[in-house]
């Protein structure tokens, strides 16, 4: 699957300091019969040294693998 990161947003709080960072992305298969958004949020120390495009995108693919997990232990994938 292509992953493509979209958009990073980052939240601070009321010092100024970094508190958290909303990244927002894309995939689909070469394909294109599957096509994914989603969004994931990453506290400023799991966002510290994981700020390249490569990264975050390894970062989304893991969460999306996360949530497709969760559901199948859960019973809700279909």
């Amino acid at each position: 699957m292509n992953f493509q990161i979209r958009s990073v947003n980052t939240r601070y709080d009321e010092n100024n300091n970094v508190k958290s960072v909303q990244v927002a992305y894309a995939a689909k298969n070469e394909e294109r019969t599957i096509s994914v958004n989603g969004n994931l949020e990453l506290s400023a120390e799991e966002y510290a040294g994981n700020e390249s495009i490569e990264k975050l995108e390894e970062k989304a693919k893991n969460h999306l693998l996360n949530e497709i997990n969760k559901d199948k232990e859960e019973g809700t994938a279909e």
